[in-house]
């Protein structure tokens, strides 16, 4: 079951701070999860589409996490 998480992110410190609460979104292994998407090649705003997180959002999270866009 996938879950509905809706974030209004207005400055890069929100999306910083809610970065924190929004892996819950991508199941029991978030890090693992949205690298696997990275490499599969899909952009961000395609990731934030699946899992119905903002664009920004994932970004953060990817920045966070240390993960590189795949050439």
């Amino acid at each position: 079951m996938q879950h509905q998480v809706r974030r209004k992110c207005q400055s890069p410190a929100d999306i910083t701070q809610d970065a924190g609460s929004i892996p819950e979104a991508l199941g029991p292994m978030p890090r693992e999860a949205l690298n696997a998407m990275v490499e599969y090649g899909l952009s961000d705003a395609e990731i934030g589409t699946y899992y119905n997180l903002p664009r920004n959002m994932i970004m953060a999270l990817k920045e966070r996490w240390g993960i590189a866009n795949t050439p």
